[in-house]
């Protein structure tokens, strides 16, 4: 086992944020973080898969989406100074969630942190939208359900396009103790277009709306091997999720 010990300020899970933000015309948006909650990294845990088994959460990793994952042992503390645990499964090294993460959160150590316990891309201290919807299914893993859908986040509206899709999924276990979330970047062909050319006067916002309408359109007519990963690869790697609440 490794040990990290060092401060990150960020929002609270950073799969909130894109890296950069398409604009109304396609350029990119550089966005600036305001300071948020303190969230400390602490250990690192090389797993092997396709039976992934860690701290009573047990799963199935496809071969198809990789090997080997990375268990990380986190905490963030509210301003107040109580601190709430949670466990994060990457499969490439990061700081924090920005492409590949499983996250699993004990419900009342946030209530009693922050008051109440938000999926991403909310945060706490601060967060992003959810921008465009598309492929929402209503999904059980082992002991709970929840919805996934595919997604992009932001401060602002965009064109949304290749780089901003992720698989995501919000679950609870049936007894409310125990929230689930995976976010998976994905692609499909329906995504590679070129950045749409709004007509000189046009309504900047309607057209990017009505851009994404379609394009949510075109891909809930694809079938999940449309996309890359299949789709039904991470259905299934949620519907393996099992997760034993310590006493």
């Amino acid at each position: 086992m490794k040990t990290i010990a060092h401060n990150l300020t960020k929002y609270f899970l950073l799969p909130l944020i894109l890296a950069s933000l398409a604009c109304s015309f396609g350029n990119s948006i550089a966005t600036e973080l305001p300071a948020t909650p303190q969230e400390t990294l602490q250990d690192v845990d090389d797993l092997t898969g396709p039976s992934i088994g860690y701290n009573g959460i047990r799963f199935v990793l496809d071969p198809g989406l990789g090997s080997q994952l990375l268990a990380y042992d986190e905490e963030i503390a509210s301003p107040s100074g109580q601190v709430a645990h949670y466990t994060r499964f990457a499969l490439t090294a990061e700081e924090y969630c920005q492409t590949w993460c499983l996250m699993v959160y004990p419900v009342s150590e946030f209530e009693q942190a922050f008051g109440t316990f938000i999926f991403p891309p909310d945060g706490y201290g601060g967060g992003a939208a959810i921008v465009f919807s598309a492929q929402e299914k209503t999904l059980e893993f082992q002991n709970g359900s929840g919805e996934r859908a595919l997604q992009a986040f932001g401060q602002m509206s965009y064109f949304v396009g290749s780089e901003a899709l992720k698989y995501v999924y919000r679950g609870m276990s049936s007894d409310g103790r125990i929230a689930v979330y995976l976010q998976v970047p994905v692609q499909a062909d329906a995504l590679f277009f070129p950045t749409p050319t709004l007509p000189v006067g046009g309504n900047v916002q309607e057209g990017i709306s009505a851009h994404n309408r379609q394009l949510a359109k075109s891909l809930n007519t694809l079938e999940a091997s449309a996309f890359m990963p299949d789709l039904t690869l991470l259905d299934e790697l949620v519907s393996s999720i099992q997760i034993q609440v310590k006493e």
